[in-house]
């Protein structure tokens, strides 16, 4: 998976699914996605390394700020700021020069998107404290290849819950291999209080 190969994996079918009504929607609601961090396939001429991507329910505009989930350091990080509009495929291919397993990574499948509706995908730049953020990689870390991307000011508790205001978000994750064994998918779910229903991420990362 990308220059190391790591035991569990964001894969992001790509997609970004809200358990009953989706939350990006409502006007007023938080913004939560995915993000991976990518390089340009083998051999393209300019390589792009360390171009952080962002996969969310719906438009965002430039400048829309956003943190990251260090889950070894038990942090959120700020910032991953959007760079560019939307992206499609052929933005991410002749732009950005991904492979075709990071592009389907990032757009989804068709079956997938017919359910849960088209990931809108965007480049994005680090600023802040991101910039020079030291991730760990013990016991087989991967912060730095992508997870959940988190609303500008969110903070993790020592619960491990997600505090975004006054209001707290009970965050549960689970990976899994792909079937072909070429990748995994971690799926994040964060509750908050009832009655509101849960918001998942999936966030797919597949083997290059």
């Amino acid at each position: 998976m990308q220059s190391r190969k790591i035991t569990a994996a964001v894969i992001v079918t790509l997609g970004m699914m809200m358990a009953g009504n989706a939350v990006a929607a409502e006007p007023d609601a938080p913004v939560f996605g995915g993000w991976r961090n990518l390089h340009s396939a083998s051999g393209a001429e300019p390589v792009l390394r360390n171009q952080p991507f962002a996969i969310l329910p719906g438009e965002v505009a430039k400048g829309e700020r956003f943190a990251i989930l260090d889950r070894e350091n038990k942090q959120a990080v700020c910032c991953l700021v959007v760079d560019s509009d939307r992206l499609d495929a052929i933005a991410l291919e002749t732009r950005y020069r991904l492979p075709g397993v990071w592009i389907a990574d990032l757009l989804g499948n068709e079956d997938y998107n017919r359910r849960h509706g088209d990931p809108h995908v965007f480049a994005m730049k680090r600023e802040g404290e991101l910039v020079d953020h030291v991730f760990s990689q013990e016991g087989g870390g991967y912060s730095d290849l992508g997870g959940l991307l988190l609303p500008a000011g969110a903070a993790l508790d020592a619960g491990g819950s997600i505090k975004l205001g006054t209001v707290m978000y009970r965050l549960q994750v689970q990976s899994q291999r792909f079937a072909d064994d070429n990748g995994a998918l971690d799926r994040y779910t964060l509750q908050p209080p009832a009655p509101a229903a849960p918001v998942v991420v999936e966030v797919p990362y597949s083997t290059y």
